[in-house]
């Protein structure tokens, strides 16, 4: 589970960035089941992600999803630090 990409700022310092939450570490900082947060992000009840269908035409339509690090930290309240330490402890 990589998180983490390395970018350069105008003073050449290396920022860390968050392109994406996973759902087993948005989950797992809820309190709440992998299938709580896909079905909240489904059906657009959770403001911190979306849920997009890759073939919307068929009986069991898969999905993929996307958690927003800027809006889930400001929904739950959790720091960068906190993010990359659950998914530290998940990988381990």
């Amino acid at each position: 589970m990589t998180l983490l990409t390395k970018k350069a700022g105008k003073d050449t310092r290396a920022m860390t960035e968050i392109k994406k939450v996973p759902v087993k570490v948005a989950a797992a900082i809820l309190g709440k089941s992998e299938q709580f947060v896909r079905c909240g992000l489904q059906y657009g009840r959770l403001p911190f992600g979306v849920a997009v269908s890759t073939n919307p035409n068929k009986p069991r339509p898969v999905f993929t999803y996307h958690i927003s690090p800027k809006l889930f930290m400001e929904y739950t309240g959790c720091t960068l630090a906190d993010i990359l330490a659950v998914a530290e402890r998940l990988q381990g």
